[in-house]
C-alpha cells in the first residue's frame, strides 16, 4: 500500500529483488513513485482516504476480495490506522500483521503516549497541554520550545520558537494551518541533540526483532525526517522501547523515536510511530528484513531473530540529502563523502523511480515557495 511513500518503494525493491514475489501496489495517487519500480506488477488507484475514508476501505476491501493476495502490507500511518481498524474484515481475504486500533490510537496520541511512557518509566521532556487558545498569552514557558501537533498527522508538524513573541505567532499559525480547534497542539521543552530510532517487530506481544539507527542529517534541517542515518546499539535505547511497545502487547511494525539530550546523556521520548518508518531502507540493507517478517508470520514460518551486525550508513539522495544541502550548503563536503562511502537509495537496476525523483526536485521548490 500507499505507493507514493519512499519506504513503499525500498519495500518493493528489496522483496521484488529475491523474485519469490508478485508485488501489487496501491495508491491514491496515478504518478506514484512506486508505480516506476521494475518490480511492481499491477498499480491499482483507489480513493484518497484524506478526502474519504469509507471509500478507500471499500475499495481496498473490493481488491482483496476479488484477489488470492498473500499478506497487504500498509506503510503509511493513516492506512495502518484504516487497517487496523478493519482488521477482521481484511482477514477474511488475506493476512494482516497490525496492532489492534486502540492501542494504535495510543501511540497516535501525544498525550496518552507520554503517559504511558511515565507509567513504565521511560523520560520524556516535559510538556504542557493547552486546553484554551488564550492560554497560551500567559504561558510560562522556558525557550527555545517546541511545538508538536498533538496526535499522528502523517507528515511532520513541529515548529520551534526562541521568544514568547514568536511562539505565539507560530501556535496560532500552526492551529491555523492545520485547523486544530478542539484540541490543541502540545508545548515541549527542546531537547538539544543527536535522535535516534529504534524499530522493531512484534508477534502477539512478543519483539521478535529489532533494529536502532541514528540520524546523522535530516530534512528540514532544523528538524525533519533522515536524510542520512546509521545503525546503532545501545541497550537503553532498546531498554526504553521495549518497556513501551510490550506494555501495548504490540503487534507488528513500529518505530520508538528518542532524542539524546547532549549535556546529560540522557534518552527522552519523541514519539512511537505505529506504520513503516521513512528510513527503512537503512534497516533492509543491514539484513534486518521487516517486510519479510511478515511474509514470515502470514505462511506460518519461524521469525528468525538476526542479531546486529555493526556500523551500516545510508543516504538517501535525491528525496532528502541534496535537499538538506541546498539548505545548509556547508553540509556540501559530507554529501559528497557518503555519495561514496555510505549505501544509498539509487538504483542503477531499477532507475525509473530515481529519475521520477530528479523530476521531483524542482516541483518541491515550487510547492515549497509557492504553497
Amino acid at each position: 500500500m500507499d505507493g507514493d511513500h519512499k519506504n513503499a518503494l525500498a519495500i518493493v525493491r528489496h522483496l521484488g529483488k529475491t523474485k519469490n514475489y508478485l508485488i501489487d501496489v496501491v495508491s491514491y495517487q496515478k504518478v506514484s513513485i512506486t508505480f516506476y519500480s521494475k518490480y511492481t506488477c499491477r498499480k491499482i488507484v483507489i480513493a484518497n482516504p484524506q478526502k474519504d475514508k469509507e471509500k478507500y476501505m471499500e475499495e481496498l476491501l473490493k481488491i482483496l476480495e476479488t484477489n488470492n493476495y498473500l499478506v497487504l502490507i500498509p506503510v503509511s500511518f493513516i492506512s495502518f490506522r484504516l487497517c487496523a481498524a478493519h482488521k477482521e474484515k481484511i482477514r477474511q481475504f488475506t493476512c494482516i500483521s497490525i496492532a489492534g486500533i486502540d492501542k494504535i490510537e495510543i501511540a497516535s496520541s501525544k498525550t496518552a503516549t507520554y503517559e504511558l511512557a511515565r507509567k513504565v518509566g521511560v523520560p520524556c521532556p516535559e510538556t504542557m497541554i493547552i486546553r484554551d487558545m488564550k492560554d497560551i498569552e500567559n504561558m510560562q514557558v522556558e525557550y527555545p520550545c517546541v511545538i508538536k501537533a498533538p496526535f499522528e498527522m502523517g507528515n511532520n508538524v513541529v515548529s520551534y520558537a526562541n521568544s514568547k513573541q514568536e511562539f505565539i505567532l507560530k501556535y496560532k499559525q500552526i492551529c491555523k494551518t492545520h485547523h486544530f480547534t478542539e484540541i490543541l497542539p502540545i508545548v515541549q521543552e527542546y531537547i538539544k541533540g543527536e535522535g535516534f530510532g529504534f524499530f522493531a517487530y512484534y508477534q502477539k506481544g512478543e519483539c521478535k526483532n529489532w533494529f536502532v539507527h541514528r540520524r546523522l542529517r535530516e530534512y528540514p534541517v532544523s528538524g525533519g525526517a533522515s536524510t542520512v542515518a546509521e545503525s546503532f546499539c545501545d541497550e537503553k535505547i532498546v531498554e526504553y522501547g521495549k518497556r513501551l511497545l510490550d506494555d501495548l502487547q504490540w503487534d507488528g511494525v513500529a518505530m520508538v523515536e528518542f532524542k539524546q539530550d547532549k549535556a546529560s546523556g540522557m534518552y527522552y521520548l519523541m514519539e512511537i510511530n505505529a506504520k513503516f518508518w521513512g528510513s527503512l531502507d537503512l534497516a533492509l540493507v543491514a539484513g534486518i528484513n521487516f517486510p519479510q517478517m511478515m511474509i514470515d508470520e502470514a505462511t506460518g514460518n519461524e521469525i528468525e531473530t538476526i542479531p546486529f551486525k555493526g556500523k551500516i550508513r545510508f543516504q538517501w539522495i535525491l528525496n532528502g540529502d541534496l535537499f538538506h544541502t541546498l539548505e545548509k550548503p556547508s553540509h556540501i563536503h559530507l554529501f559528497i563523502r557518503d555519495l561514496f562511502v555510505a549505501k544509498n537509495d539509487f538504483y542503477f537496476t531499477d532507475i525509473k523511480p530515481n529519475l521520477f525523483q530528479i523530476f521531483y526536485v524542482p516541483v518541491h521548490y515550487y510547492k515549497k515557495l509557492f504553497k
